[in-house]
């Protein structure tokens, strides 16, 4: 005689439940789950889970993702009749420079930059370094040709024009308190000096807005008597954890120099492939900013200016608000004398200009 196991019993439960109800438009029926979360079932007898093109609520129809971050309802996209908590987001990238395309536009935007201020990409030489200051001199001048470009080949000495003094190279950017790293987009590159400067007035959040400084941040300390890690008044227990910039504030504004991407390889014209910042190349050249930074770049500070707001790593999700924050280089105008060694190549770098080379202007 066969035992009654839990599978027989299972079907036997099976065969007994009643179908589901369902409304009086067959071509649209709602099913009822066992929660609130409606799912509809289209003409086509294809099921709309959560998530799908006319969701409301936005939510990611990817299998095991969920909505948000630790305060949301934890409804997951993986079945219509549970909840998966805790629930993280659906990462897609908060800085600008994501996916090839933004990182390809930001590379010719950094590039136009380098032109600009007579810069040479990170990485260079020399040689490379000097033509790319005389490819500045010769954009500020005028009347030249190729046969009559006012470089001395016996001193190394420019005659042509220089860029004026009183416009010094500058722009002014975002830094997103919940954007792990801000590219600038402004080139940077050893041996010049540059300045930094943050308004007062300008402020971000953390906390999710239960505290707002200015880009100065505020500390924290551990209180013996309460036993619990104190910032701006009372216990806060996120304060153990480790900052990225562990010899500053937190929220105090920091910055590195560096690749924002990084050219995989050069496939032809216009058909180059980026990658994404590497942040190991940044974290031993980081430094906090005050509201006025002067600082000349060292040997390792090539690249371009990129910042953020110092937090610990898994603690962005609850900043909020961003600051605006200006760079100017203050060496300017470029040295207008050359290495004798290279003046002669540079003419004729000058007089054979190739397409691809990114020091001569379109």
């Amino acid at each position: 005689m066969l035992r009654p196991t839990f599978s027989y019993l299972f079907l036997f439960l099976l065969l007994l439940t009643p179908p589901v109800k369902s409304s009086a438009d067959s071509s649209n029926r709602v099913i009822e789950p066992a929660s609130n979360l409606e799912i509809v079932e289209n003409a086509d007898g294809e099921v709309d889970l959560p998530g799908h093109a006319g969701d409301a609520r936005g939510l990611p129809n990817l299998p095991f993702a969920v909505e948000s971050n630790r305060k949301s309802d934890g409804v997951s996209s993986i079945s219509p009749w549970t909840a998966t908590s805790p629930s993280f987001p659906l990462y897609k990238g908060g800085a600008s420079v994501h996916g090839p395309t933004p990182r390809k536009d930001h590379e010719a935007s950094t590039v136009l930059s380098r032109v600009n201020q007579g810069v040479a990409p990170k990485g260079s030489g020399e040689f490379e370094r000097a033509q790319a200051r005389l490819q500045s001199l010769v954009s500020s001048t005028s009347g030249y040709s190729n046969d009559n470009v006012p470089l001395d080949t016996t001193t190394g000495a420019w005659s042509g024009s220089t860029p004026s003094a009183s416009a010094l190279p500058t722009t002014t950017f975002t830094v997103s308190a919940g954007t792990r790293w801000n590219p600038s987009n402004f080139a940077i590159q050893a041996g010049e000096t540059y300045r930094i400067d943050v308004a007062a007035s300008e402020t971000w959040s953390d906390d999710s807005g239960d505290i707002t400084v200015d880009s100065l941040g505020y500390d924290s300390y551990y209180d013996v008597a309460q036993k619990c890690h104190v910032a701006e008044g009372r216990c806060r227990s996120y304060v153990r954890g480790k900052l990225r910039f562990t010899k500053s504030n937190w929220m105090h504004l920091v910055c590195g120099v560096g690749n924002a991407v990084t050219l995989l390889q050069e496939a032809g014209e216009d058909v180059d492939r980026f990658l994404p910042l590497r942040e190991a190349e940044f974290l031993e050249g980081l430094f906090a900013v005050d509201l006025t930074y002067t600082f000349e770049a060292n040997p390792g500070q090539n690249g371009e200016l990129v910042c953020f707001a110092n937090d610990s790593d898994g603690l962005y999700y609850d900043n909020s608000g961003s600051i605006q924050v200006t760079v100017t280089r203050t060496s300017w105008p470029p040295n207008t004398n050359f290495d004798d060694n290279y003046v002669e190549y540079l003419k004729k770098a000058l007089e054979n200009p190739s397409k691809f080379d990114e020091y001569v202007s379109s």
